[in-house]
């Protein structure tokens, strides 16, 4: 399923529109609808930031869908999140979105606003998602799809020219 065009704010106020300014080539978006998950996006981040220190093609970001009855945000202050908001989330990766949280919900299959949701984006398309804290069997679920991605994505090739044997090389094995 495709990522729906979601306008953003970053806690400095800068404009984030998902997926679009996503970085990385697979990029973890953990969704909450009340400021009061934040512990539960708290079990994913510790993880989230090791990976991305193992994985240079992967990204994360912790997305706090407020509601709202249109897609644009309106202005703050101090032009980004709400002062209490950027107290309790001073990471580079935080965003803020006031939208209608049902109509998101639908559009990614979301079951409500009760639990928190984390979503793996490649190229602008939901790929896996998971529901509430990380466990054990879902962090090794996520890392095994990185590795696999690293791998088809390595760059390798075959440079033996055409018709040469194989086997003298360091590489062959």
């Amino acid at each position: 399923m495709e990522f729906p065009r979601l306008p953003t704010r970053d806690t400095s106020g800068q404009k984030v529109v998902l997926p679009d300014d996503l970085e990385g080539e697979q990029t973890l978006v953990l969704i909450s609808f009340d400021r009061r998950q934040q512990s539960l996006v708290g079990s994913w981040r510790g993880f989230a930031k090791e990976l991305c220190e193992t994985y240079g093609h992967f990204e994360y970001y912790e997305l706090l869908v407020l509601g709202g009855r249109s897609g644009m945000m309106p202005p703050m202050s101090g032009g980004g999140m709400s002062p209490e908001a950027a107290r309790s989330r001073t990471h580079d990766n935080a965003l803020i979105a006031r939208v209608d949280k049902t109509a998101l919900q639908r559009r990614l299959g979301l079951l409500g606003e009760g639990n928190i949701y984390a979503l793996l984006i490649e190229d602008g398309t939901v790929v896996r998602q998971a529901a509430g804290v990380l466990t054990p069997e879902t962090g090794d679920a996520l890392e095994d799809l990185l590795k696999q991605w690293r791998e088809a994505n390595s760059g390798w090739t075959d440079a033996s020219p055409a018709g040469s044997p194989t086997g003298d090389n360091a590489l062959d094995s």
